[in-house]
C-alpha cells in the first residue's frame, strides 16, 4: 500500500463522503488500541479477483490511507442499513471460496472473501466481559454494527453482499446473525474423514494447525471442558480433528439456536460437488438473490467449476480433488485414524461432542 501521500489522500478524501453507500473504499484493517483504520480503494474487479481480503491484496499501486477509527464508525452510521449482508461460514477447506465465486458468477452478489476485520472483531469478542477486554460491550456492539453496515454495501441495485468468513471467524457467527436480523447464512462442512484427508494433504499442515491450535483449544475447553490431552501431546491428525470439532460446534451454535436456525442453511460440500446447479439454486433462493435458473446454469457451466477457486489461474475439478483425497488417504492413513479415534474419545468424555460427531458416523 502506498504511504499516505497526495494521490492516496486525494482518493480517500474524494470517496469518503460516500463511504456508507458504496464499497469503493474498503476497510482493510482496524485497530481499536490505537484508534486507527486503514482504508484502501477497490473497484468491483478488485473484489472479484481477491480470494482473500487480507495483506495479499496490497500492491505498490494500492491507494490507501490511515484515518481515525471513529470517523469510519460515524460514517457507517450516517445512514440506516437498508440492504442485507449474508454470510458463508465453513470449517475450512470445504468449498467456501468455490461457493462464493459461483454466487458472484450469477451476477447477483458482491463476494467479500475473508475480510481481515472480521478476525480482529472475533478476537475482541473472545475477551468481552473479561479483564483483558479493550472494548466495552457497548463499544464492541457499535463497532460490529458499523462493520455490518460497511459489508452490506454494493456497487449497484440488485447486488447483494455475501461475506465468506474465514473458518476462525465463524466463531462469532451467531453474534453477527443476532445483530443483523435480515442476514442469512450457509454453514459449509464435511464429514470428519474427508475433512481430515483434505486437511492433511496440504503442505506444512502441522505448523499451520499448530498456529491456530491455542485459540481452538481455548474454544474446546469453553465448549466441552478439559477433555483433551494438551497440545504438545496431539499428533497432526488429532490437531486436524480438533479443528473439525471446534468449527462444527460453532456451526451447531447457529443451527441449534431457536432464533437463528431458520436463517441458516446447512450444506455438505459433497452435495455441492454432486449437484452444483441444484445446490447453487438452493443457496441463491435461501439468500433471496433473485437469480433465475439461467443465471445459475451459466454460473455452474462457466469457468468457475473448472478452476481452483483460491487461485483461478490453476485448473481444478471434482476428479482432481478425488484423486488428491485418495492420495492423502494412502499417505496419511495413520494420522486420519488417529484423528477419528480422538473424536471418539471426545465423544465419550463430553456428550455434546458426541452428539456433534455422531451425526457423521
Amino acid at each position: 500500500m502506498q504511504a499516505a501521500g497526495t494521490e492516496s489522500e486525494a482518493a480517500i478524501a474524494r470517496l469518503f463522503p460516500r463511504l456508507h453507500e458504496r464499497p469503493d473504499l474498503y476497510l482493510y484493517a482496524f485497530e481499536p488500541i490505537t484508534g486507527t483504520a486503514d482504508l484502501i480503494v477497490m473497484d468491483e474487479a478488485d473484489y472479484a479477483r481477491a480470494s482473500f481480503l487480507n495483506p495479499g491484496i496490497l500492491t505498490a499501486q494500492t491507494l490507501g490511507a490511515r484515518v481515525p477509527l471513529f470517523r469510519v464508525i460515524e460514517a457507517a452510521e450516517a445512514a440506516p442499513r437498508t440492504r442485507p449482508v449474508h454470510f458463508i461460514f465453513h470449517q475450512g477447506h470445504t468449498g467456501s471460496t468455490l461457493l462464493s465465486r459461483l454466487l458472484d458468477a450469477t451476477g447477483s452478489t458482491l463476494g467479500l472473501r475473508e475480510p481481515w476485520p472480521l478476525l480482529t472483531l472475533a478476537e475482541h469478542h473472545d475477551v468481552l466481559d473479561t479483564p483483558e477486554a479493550v472494548l466495552s460491550p457497548d463499544a464492541y456492539a457499535r463497532l460490529r454494527d458499523a462493520l455490518l453496515a460497511l459489508w452490506s454495501r454494493s456497487f449497484r441495485p440488485g447486488q447483494t453482499a455475501v461475506v465468506k468468513a474465514s473458518s476462525h471467524g465463524e466463531r462469532i457467527g451467531a453474534d453477527l446473525l443476532a445483530a443483523a436480523p435480515d442476514a442469512r447464512a450457509v454453514t459449509l462442512h464435511l464429514p470428519p474423514e474427508p475433512y481430515l484427508a483434505t486437511t492433511l494433504a496440504r503442505a506444512n499442515v502441522h505448523a499451520d494447525l499448530l498456529g491456530f491450535a491455542r485459540e481452538r483449544m481455548r474454544r474446546l475447553v469453553a465448549m466441552f471442558g478439559e477433555v483433551s490431552e494438551p497440545l504438545h501431546a496431539l499428533s497432526t491428525g488429532e490437531l486436524a480433528a480438533m479443528a473439525w470439532l471446534v468449527e462444527r460446534a460453532s456451526q451447531r451454535a447457529m443451527l441449534d439456536g431457536e432464533a437463528l436456525a431458520a436463517r441458516v442453511l446447512d450444506l455438505d460440500f459433497e452435495t455441492l460437488l454432486a449437484g452444483p446447479e441444484e445446490t447453487l439454486a438452493r443457496v441463491a433462493a435461501h439468500f433471496e438473490l433473485g437469480a433465475d435458473a439461467a443465471a445459475v446454469r451459466r454460473a455452474v457451466t462457466g469457468p468457475v467449476m473448472s478452476r481452483y477457486s483460491k487461485a483461478p489461474g490453476q485448473s481444478y475439478s471434482a476428479r482432481v480433488r478425488a484423486e488428491r483425497l485418495d492420495a492423502a488417504r494412502a499417505a496419511h492413513g495413520t494420522e486420519i485414524a488417529r484423528g477419528l479415534s480422538w473424536l471418539e474419545r471426545m465423544g465419550e468424555k463430553a456428550p455434546l461432542a458426541g452428539r456433534i460427531a455422531s451425526a457423521f458416523f
